[in-house]
């Protein structure tokens, strides 16, 4: 598969990572060990067929009984879906920020492939873009990236409202994780508890530009929000860039001691990292 977010020698480099989370906060009973191979191989149960699943794990006995196609699990198997949510509102579009949140995205998700996990992406605005039901398999993967190579950054942020739409459709308890610059006017704190109260275990991925974290223009300036379009002019000295980076720092640990309090992992990323690279980082460092 080349054709897509990310180049072969990424995927490569993905090849042989895993989702291996053994503490989500609590929030997944017996937390998730992604479907590996194991030492054990002890039956455990049935589970109803999902499309994507190994052929072999079918139990044909059961299904001449009982015209049910059910697969077989196994001890060494707890499984949880992948919920990628992806903020593709107009600030997103600033520095970069969209292309690294798509192209991370499209990592997890195959990490997820790879691993024979279900998966689902949810772009959102201020409001969810699409409500698409977690997947496995190369048929689900295709699709994502497709998806993911024809989001735009548009439109107003609202958090709390899309993961709050998205808490109410009922999904089984999964990893979710959150994509986001988190710059929002509303806040993100009632969006983060939509995810925590349905015992998801969650992480949340800042993304934010070198222009975010230091604006580089001095002198008089007018600033605009990309999402409103309001604007204000105003002498942007050393003063008010100290204030301004305070400020900010101000938000970034508020986000952070919420996840804290939350259960939830926090990571900060600048657009211009490597999103393979985040990807890899937000799998080992998630639950420790």
């Amino acid at each position: 598969m080349t054709d897509g977010p990310l180049s072969p020698s990424e995927l490569r480099a993905l090849a042989r990572a895993r989702i291996t989370l053994r503490r989500p906060g609590g929030t997944l009973p017996g937390g998730h060990l992604a479907r590996r191979k194991g030492t054990s191989v002890e039956f455990a149960d049935y589970r109803p067929y999902q499309p994507g699943d190994d052929f072999r794990l079918i139990d044909w006995a059961v299904y001449a009984r009982h015209r049910r196609l059910v697969t077989k699990t196994f001890a060494h198997e707890v499984e949880a879906p992948l919920y990628l949510f992806l903020d593709t509102s107009r600030s997103m579009g600033e520095g970069n920020k969209a292309s690294f949140a798509r192209r991370l995205a499209a990592a997890l998700a195959f990490v997820a492939y790879r691993g024979q996990d279900r998966f689902a992406i949810y772009p959102f605005r201020d409001a969810l873009v699409a409500t698409p039901a977690p997947r496995r398999g190369r048929v689900a993967l295709s699709t994502a990236f497709q998806s993911l190579m024809e989001l735009s950054a548009a439109g107003e942020t609202d958090l709390p409202r899309s993961l709050a739409a998205w808490a109410e459709l009922g999904p089984e308890p999964g990893l979710c994780v959150l994509i986001s610059d988190f710059l929002c006017p509303d806040g993100y704190r009632d969006g983060l508890l939509a995810l925590r109260h349905g015992r998801h275990a969650v992480a949340s991925v800042q993304v934010l530009s070198a222009a975010d974290l230091d604006p580089p223009r001095w002198g008089e300036v007018r600033l605009r929000d990309v999402e409103t379009h309001r604007g204000k002019s105003l002498v942007l000295g050393a003063g008010a860039a100290r204030a301004y980076r305070a400020a900010l720092r101000e938000w970034n640990e508020g986000l952070a001691a919420a996840c804290r309090e939350l259960r939830m992992a926090y990571f900060l990323f600048r657009s211009d990292a490597a999103p393979v690279e985040a990807a890899l980082t937000v799998l080992a460092g998630w639950g420790r």
